[in-house]
């Protein structure tokens, strides 16, 4: 009879994660201890909780490359990597959110403890993927943080456009599930694994063989694209994004922008390059068609857009597929690869300058103004470094350099000219062209209008605080993008996933 050896689990590796739950533990508890005019203090519980999970990371050993539970948990640079975005992208939007879940922007106003849990729930499951070394890892992992992000979604519960957007997105993204489950149990069946690194090599010999390539691995690939490409808004899975980030509270449109599209690229990256690298060869023309339809439509469509969140949703779209080309561009013969450094940069770099955009809007309602782009009317006259900022966010969404959104589409354009792929590189570049007419107009309506509606003074001195990092940020950050850039790439080089 054979004896099965217990393994015991190095807890050390995972102490981001395990600060981050006990903070959820605390917020909860708050929540029952605490009067309902005390919950203002659990902001400062949930910024610090994120704060320390941000710094544990310089506990852990990443050069080792170490794994824990049997494999299923990875502490490399790419766990890293993911930690250091959502665990930034968590403390920004908490403090974007604080004025607008404290104040009356919504009828009835919003309980914060759940809001909080909520979005630390998310935060955790994100963190889960990027540091999922097994098929289950990562639906565990996307399904915490979706489901989140569901509840999120419908927050404004006396809002029926909210309602209506969480609905269409929990009922695409239960579709979605099932398509992504599915593929998952097909991998299983075809590699009799579902271990990331099990997968590929089981799958070498098979492509190296005379048989070529079965019919159910061919299935599984692309039940998993699709899966994955509505966690990330891609088209033709795109359809609940606009409706989803309008009625969404907008604090939670600039949260949903960045985190669950962090977790799903994650995603993509661990089961296709890590586990079905062998197969690069049947996905990456998906993945680079995905791209080019994606960024079209999205950046097409957005100029038509008057409502700036619904603007923002369709931006979002167009900056999916910027991202998939660099993923398209991976190679998989050298450590110079740069799809996979290319892919996480770009998504820190979003991270700062769309959660930034959605902050202005949020600090417009706080004002007492809506959300359409005659609300940014005249708001230089009204509030200079408010509207700096914003103008900030939109250089850097359209890609003028030296700021942060110019380095992520440079390095996404690098990796795709690396591999040949120049006609997806230059439509990077046409694509960007045309996202300067609707980011564009939103600085000329707040230099060159004469400001309308009524405007009532309000202290939100997180918020603009969170603002003024961000904008700083989007500048500093992309004077010093080497550095960021060669911390994404080490995953590549330590452990020749490339």
């Amino acid at each position: 009879m054979p004896v099965v050896e217990l393994v015991r689990p190095e807890w050390g590796l995972i102490v981001p994660e395990l600060i981050l739950l006990g903070t959820i533990v605390v917020v909860l508890a708050g929540d029952l201890i605490l009067p309902r005019r005390q919950h203002s203090a659990l902001t400062w519980v949930a910024l610090a909780g994120l704060a320390l999970s941000l710094l544990s990371n310089l506990t852990i050993d990443w050069d080792a490359g170490q794994s824990t539970f049997n494999g299923m948990f990875k502490a490399d640079y790419f766990s890293l990597f993911i930690n250091i975005v959502v665990g930034l992208a968590g403390i920004l939007s908490v403090m974007i959110s604080s004025s607008y879940v404290e104040g009356a922007e919504e009828p009835g106003g919003l309980p914060l403890p759940e809001y909080l849990a909520l979005l630390l729930f998310s935060i955790l499951g994100t963190m889960l993927v990027g540091a999922a070394g097994d098929l289950l890892m990562i639906f565990l992992g996307i399904e915490m943080g979706s489901l989140a992000v569901y509840a999120l979604t419908g927050f404004a519960r006396r809002r029926t456009t909210s309602l209506e957007g969480a609905l269409k997105y929990f009922l695409l993204g239960a579709f979605a599930t099932a398509i992504l489950i599915y593929g998952m149990a097909w991998t299983y069946g075809a590699t009799g694994t579902t271990a990331l690194d099990e997968i590929a090599a089981r799958l070498r010999p098979v492509i190296t063989g005379e048989g070529g390539i079965e019919a159910s691995l061919l299935l599984a690939l692309l039940l998993l694209a699709i899966g994955l490409g509505f966690k990330i808004a891609a088209v033709p899975f795109h359809m609940w994004t606009p409706d989803a980030y309008q009625g969404a509270p907008t604090p939670v449109s600039g949260y949903m922008s960045v985190v669950p599209k962090v977790a799903g690229f994650a995603a993509m990256a661990r089961v296709l390059v890590q586990a079905l690298g062998p197969l690069s060869d049947s996905w990456l023309t998906l993945i680079a068609i995905l791209a080019l339809a994606t960024m079209v439509y999205g950046n097409v469509v957005a100029i038509a857009q008057r409502d700036v969140k619904r603007m923002l949703g369709y931006s979002s779209i167009g900056h999916t597929g910027y991202i998939l080309v660099g993923l398209a561009a991976y190679s998989g013969m050298s450590a110079d690869d740069r799809s996979v450094s290319s892919v996480l940069f770009y998504l820190f770099s979003y991270a700062f300058m769309n959660i930034g955009a959605f902050g202005v809007v949020t600090w417009l309602q706080a004002r007492g103004l809506g959300v359409t782009l005659d609300d940014f009317r005249g708001l230089a006259a009204r509030s200079p470094l408010a509207a700096l900022a914003m103008t900030v966010f939109m250089l850097s969404l359209m890609g003028l350099p030296p700021l942060l959104g110019f380095y992520a589409k440079y390095y996404v354009i690098l990796a795709a000219v690396q591999v040949g792929l120049i006609w997806l590189a230059v439509a990077v570049v046409v694509m960007s062209a045309v996202s300067a007419f609707f980011y564009l107009r939103v600085v000329a309506v707040m230099y060159f209008n004469e400001p309308v509606g009524d405007w009532k003074t309000q202290r939100t001195p997180l918020l603009g605080t969170g603002l003024a990092l961000m904008a700083i940020g989007t500048l500093v950050f992309g004077l010093l993008s080497s550095p960021l850039l060669d911390l994404a790439q080490k995953w590549v080089q330590a452990f020749g996933v490339a």
